[in-house]
């Protein structure tokens, strides 16, 4: 093997011998499937979650007669305007790589020289406290490895077997491992129970780990009365809604989901930057609906932050891969809004 025939990262792990799983950590922790990995890494689709117009990732790799020793690469390379790897920059990563460690990635027996192949790469980067935990947590559920130590105090918690209080104890770690075993019929059974009166700091740290995994559709359903709920409030809390919405966001539920962004952007507090900014960067899914990107670019166009916020969050929005012509459809809408009429006008300079 020369090292001219090694051209994409999937092709160096598989010559070296590795079995892999990739993970984005940009949008949401989530799988991406190696099938999707390639056709991103040779060009052919743009990246499903981009971030910033970047691709954040995590590689988690072994070699399959060792399967106790797993390595992980978190990388970031930069997207072009449509959302395409710039091969540039992952080519030069790749002649770091070979220049330090060879083609035979996995003949280094020490991990630490392994793990140390990244070292002052600009396509490296460290993940935050609580996207490495559900990283973690998806990993190790996804390679059907034991999950961590603070699982079973995070699973008695949930489970109701101890009193609301005693949330202090929960580890960051064991509620991303709860969050993400959806498949637990008795956790989930339990977790449904328990949603509608879990007190605010523990829902919040449930919730937000929630967005990387797929909640059933009658978890969904609970987290929509909990929604419901906080919308007939005089003062409704946005921490709360941004919640329940980034909980269901990944969920297969899509018609509950869309119902819940609806009742949302019909209530006054689609005037806050941060509802608007969850319903964008995780609920995008809802959007395809033309109706509802219709409605939403509307509120958009009233948002508290009026032009930077929206136009913020609607270069975010179309820079998702499908979501270019719907929004611009809906910025086009002759019957659209004097206000989103003088919003397009300003971002186009008329």
């Amino acid at each position: 093997m020369s090292e001219n025939t090694i051209t994409t990262l999937s092709e160096f792990l598989e010559q070296s011998g590795a079995h892999y799983r990739v993970f984005d950590m940009g949008r949401r922790v989530t799988k991406l499937s190696a099938k999707k990995f390639t056709r991103f890494e040779a060009a052919e689709v743009p990246y499903p979650f981009p971030f910033q117009r970047t691709a954040l990732f995590g590689i988690i790799f072994w070699h399959p007669q060792f399967t106790d020793r797993h390595y992980v690469w978190f990388l970031k390379f930069p997207l072009d305007e449509q959302g395409l790897l710039i091969q540039a920059a992952r080519d030069e990563f790749l002649v770091m790589v070979l220049d330090r460690v060879g083609e035979c990635l996995l003949a280094a027996a020490d991990g630490n020289y392994i793990e140390g192949a990244l070292k002052d790469s600009p396509y490296s980067f460290n993940p935050r406290e609580d996207r490495m935990a559900a990283f973690n947590a998806q990993a190790t559920k996804n390679l059907s490895l034991k999950p961590s130590s603070f699982y079973d105090a995070a699973y008695n918690y949930f489970t109701g077997q101890k009193a609301f209080d005693n949330w202090q104890v929960l580890g960051m770690q064991g509620v991303a491992d709860v969050a993400v075993r959806t498949d637990d019929k008795a956790l989930t059974k339990a977790l449904i129970s328990i949603l509608p009166q879990l007190p605010a700091q523990p829902f919040h740290m449930l919730t937000s780990f929630m967005e990387n995994a797929e909640p059933a559709n009658n978890m969904v359903e609970a987290l929509q009365w909990r929604l419901k709920n906080e919308l007939e409030q005089n003062q409704p809390d946005m921490t709360e809604i941004c919640a329940c919405l980034r909980a269901v966001s990944n969920s297969s539920a899509q018609g509950i989901v869309e119902s819940m962004v609806k009742q949302v952007l019909m209530s006054d507090v689609s005037r806050h930057i941060e509802v608007l900014a969850v319903i964008a960067g995780r609920c995008w899914k809802v959007l395809e609906t033309p109706e509802l990107c219709q409605l939403f670019v509307e509120k958009l166009a009233i948002n508290e932050a009026d032009y930077e916020g929206f136009s913020h969050i609607l270069a975010d929005l179309m820079f998702m891969p499908g979501m270019r012509d719907l929004v611009m459809t809906a910025l086009r809408n002759p019957n659209r809004s004097t206000e989103l009429t003088q919003q397009v006008g300003r971002m186009f300079g008329t």
